[in-house]
């Protein structure tokens, strides 16, 4: 552990990269908690109320993104694809959904805050605000500006996470085995 604090430190002495990382760690704790704590509500209310939450929430999705009123350019027939999803499958299953809905958002959460695959964890959790917008949530708009912020930055967010340790580790176990195959076939 002390190597991997000896390399994050001489990470550390390009000012740019410090600065990145505390302010995109900092950042990535703040994000992770406020979708751990979303989880845990919805975790709360949603199942001791005895109602299918996602339900409402899907049906309103469906009339925003491919209702009636909608007259938006949608060549690809993107909007209604995925209004005959959310319909058909997502609306004939709410239960599924709104399980779903909970371990998505702590796990979001659980990975910002350990620092595990930002990239990913950020693409995931921008696809549920966009569906939260589509539902008709719009308190999401800067849960989208973060996560497009940490798809960019994913390598200073997690450099003081999990992900950030385990690739230290691939990485000098690698260099390791290297200098091991070097030194052998150099006695030869």
């Amino acid at each position: 552990m002390t190597a991997y604090s000896d390399a994050v430190k001489a990470k550390f002495k390009d000012g740019k990269v410090a600065f990145l990382v505390i302010i995109f760690t900092v950042a990535r704790l703040i994000y992770g908690w406020a979708w751990v704590t979303s989880g845990f509500e919805k975790l709360t209310t949603w199942f001791t109320d005895g109602k299918l939450n996602s339900a409402g929430k899907i049906g309103t999705l469906i009339t925003n993104i491919a209702g009636p009123k909608v007259t938006s350019f949608d060549p690809l027939y993107i909007n209604k694809a995925f209004a005959w999803l959310a319909q058909n499958v997502f609306l004939g299953m709410p239960q599924v959904t709104d399980t779903l809905v909970v371990i998505f958002e702590i796990s979001v959460g659980v990975c910002m805050i350990l620092g595990f695959r930002i990239f990913w964890t950020a693409l995931v959790a921008i696809f549920m605000n966009l569906q939260f917008f589509g539902g008709g949530s719009f308190n999401n708009f800067g849960y989208v500006w973060t996560d497009l912020a940490m798809l960019k930055f994913a390598q200073y967010a997690e450099l003081l996470g999990v992900s950030g340790y385990l690739k230290y580790r691939k990485n000098r176990d690698l260099l390791e085995k290297g200098q091991r195959n070097f030194a052998s076939a150099a006695g030869k």
